[in-house]
């Protein structure tokens, strides 16, 4: 996993990388280069480039740049934000070489400076973002916000450099005008504002870029939070052994379902099967066994006493004795919360003693009481939306949504539970505080049932044998990357639940191969 760091400790770790013998220039070199490498690599085709340069140290990233990009054959129309004699240290010293290299930077101050910048942006093929970098702690104005409203006027390709200038490093917010990026490099470790939204959804495509602080260091200074990595499902995802028999990987029980919502149960059950779970039996009302084989005959069904179509108390001693026979359960998927099935999610829950993953309405349940959760004597995993989440923290969902790793944090913390806050780049957070954040998924998530298919496939790898922590990231990953598999075909909509589960195999296979 990559740690993910705030702005002040980013600075901590440059720092102690000087202090350790790495000359600060060196640093400013391997960012410069890192930049070009990826925008070559996204953009071959550029020939001509705008390359806009702030007043500090993200200023030097795009000076150094600009003279790596000219050496390469590419033509640089070269701007400073403000007067290039006011560069001091490492960034002076770039604009010297940029200068040397016949790069002659104008300023952009005042209207002929605006006008110029238009021109250029006309006849480049895109731009480079070196503005402001992980330093600004405030709204853009003046010729800052000229000068960013008229880059993303201009409709250009934009690859920034570190942050794109008008985020703030430290968080999802966005307060005011920001670059629009295609393509986003930061600077040896992601920071915040590129993996919360609202901000990660102007980041564009975040590559992240080694410029020479040791890994070591920056896990020094990470505060326990980190992005999960291709290669991090790839260990928890091992190949089968050929030898491999369906019990070798796990019973799962899915109690879902009422009446009109069947199809929850149904989508749990096929992204379990899905995502490899040996064997699967679908808890429910006794008038949906046969809506369930029917469109599922891959899974078992076992009848509970319903009341009013949905399951009823008199059925959680039944369901608790033959739960004896199951290595993780996943409870919640459209049962309601009816008084009769609150109380059978209450006896369950509390006498369940295997791994359990609760959702949707096994969170409604409990509005108000997360600390319920943190009650049960075998591992739990919640998977909340921000709707689910605010009603079990007594909040309302845009609080979530302003503080998503903070909600995150403290519903982990107050149910004792490995949590997954789904939404855009889902966090899986866990009591001790500790977060990975999951880069798979996009808009084509946002469809009905596909939070239900989440479930199954968690709970498929917690009666596998994983850890909840371990299920929960290999999961939302899983789930995230077949969302992905797709976009060419679906674009940005239309993509069905039914069909996230049946392209969640692809996603396992293409782990292993690259």
């Amino acid at each position: 996993m990559i740690p993910i760091l705030d702005a002040r400790r980013m600075r901590a770790a440059d720092a102690a990388t000087i202090r350790r013998g790495t000359p600060s220039n060196e640093l400013m070199e391997n960012a410069a280069a890192g930049l070009c490498r990826e925008l070559q690599d996204a953009f071959p085709d550029w020939t001509r480039a705008v390359v806009v340069c702030g007043p500090g140290n993200n200023g030097g990233d795009g000076l150094a740049a600009a003279r790596l990009l000219a050496q390469r054959g590419v033509a640089v129309d070269l701007f400073t934000l403000g007067d290039p004699a006011a560069y001091r240290g490492d960034s002076a010293v770039n604009l010297t070489r940029a200068r040397a290299f016949g790069l002659v930077p104008a300023s952009l101050a005042g209207r002929e400076g605006l006008a110029s910048l238009r021109r250029a942006l006309a006849e480049a093929d895109g731009v480079v973002d070196a503005l402001f970098g992980t330093g600004l702690g405030r709204r853009l104005e003046g010729g800052g916000r000229r000068a960013v409203e008229a880059i993303n006027a201009s409709g250009k390709p934009v690859v920034s450099a570190d942050v794109p200038s008008g985020l703030g490093a430290d968080g999802g917010a966005v307060a005011g005008v920001a670059i629009r990026a295609a393509v986003t490099v930061a600077f040896g470790a992601p920071k915040l504002c590129h993996v919360l939204a609202p901000a990660s959804g102007l980041c564009g495509r975040v590559v992240v870029a080694d410029i020479g602080i040791p890994r070591a260091m920056l896990e020094l200074q990470a505060r326990r939070l980190w992005l999960a990595e291709r290669s991090d499902a790839r260990q928890l995802l091992p190949p089968r052994p050929l030898e491999s028999h369906k019990a070798d990987f796990g019973r799962l029980a899915i109690v879902a379902g009422s009446r009109g919502k069947a199809g929850a149960a149904i989508l749990a059950a096929r992204g379990a099967l899905r995502a490899g779970a040996g064997l699967v039996t679908v808890f429910c009302a006794e008038s949906l066994e046969g809506l369930v084989v029917s469109a599922l005959p891959e899974a078992m069904t076992f009848g509970l006493p319903e009341a009013g179509g949905a399951l009823g108390a008199a059925g959680a001693r039944t369901l608790l004795g033959a739960l004896a026979g199951f290595d993780a359960a996943v409870i919640g998927p459209g049962l309601g919360t009816s008084p009769e099935t609150v109380r059978f999610l209450e006896a369950v829950l509390s006498g369940a003693r295997l791994p359990v993953l609760a959702d949707a309405d096994a969170l409604n349940a409990f509005s108000g009481r997360a600390a319920f959760f943190g009650k049960r004597r075998a591992p739990t995993v919640l998977t909340p939306h921000p709707g689910e989440a605010g009603r079990l923290l007594s909040a309302t969902p845009a609080r979530i949504q302003a503080d998503r790793l903070g909600a995150a944090r403290l519903l982990a913390r107050r149910s004792r539970s490995v949590v997954i806050l789904k939404g855009a780049h889902s966090l899986v957070a866990e009591p001790s505080g500790g977060v990975a954040v999951n880069p798979t998924g996009s808009p084509l998530l946002a469809a009905a049932g596909s939070g239900d298919v989440l479930s199954g496939v968690v709970g498929a790898l917690l009666a596998g044998g994983l850890g909840p922590r371990e299920a929960a990231v290999a999961g939302a990953w899983l789930h995230g990357a077949a969302a992905d598999s797709r976009a060419p075909f679906f674009g940005d909509a239309g993509l069905l639940a039914h069909e996230v589960a049946d392209a969640v195999p692809l996603a396992r296979a293409a782990l292993r191969s690259c």
